[in-house]
């Protein structure tokens, strides 16, 4: 449950074991602030992650991870690929879609910033132009 109500569109929930199953079973539901994700019956005991992703009111997307178990099983552990630093490849899909939303924020802002100069220009023309004897 969020504070806010959450937009439909690129709403994502998975929860997944220690081999990367996914245990969603069906669409994801949205009712307002409350994000709903049936899981398929008989997970074992063990450890999973619940992996989600929405878009705030505002239009920003969040996302985050949330350990969990089931009776008696083991907390899932990730062991980074040798060599892979900081980065999670569990992730790469939303580091992609975060990567292409700043390309398109940053594209936005120039067109903007070009948009407003072109307005002081042709501002500044006119005025010229009008000022002359």
């Amino acid at each position: 449950m969020f504070s806010e109500e959450v937009l439909p569109l690129g709403a994502a929930v998975i929860v997944v074991d220690q081999t990367g199953r996914d245990w969603v079973a069906a669409e994801v539901m949205l009712d307002a602030a409350t994000v709903t994700a049936e899981l398929a019956s008989g997970m074992p005991d063990a450890g999973y992650e619940l992996r989600w992703r929405v878009v705030s009111s505002d239009g920003h997307p969040i996302s985050g991870v949330v350990p969990f178990t089931i009776g008696d099983g083991e907390p899932l552990t990730r062991t980074p690929a040798p060599g892979a630093g900081e980065a999670d490849p569990t992730n790469a899909m939303d580091l992609q879609s975060q990567s292409t939303q700043e390309n398109q924020g940053a594209l936005r802002v120039l067109m903007i910033g070009l948009a407003g100069a072109g307005i002081a220009v042709a501002v500044f023309l006119l005025i010229f132009f009008l000022r002359r004897p």
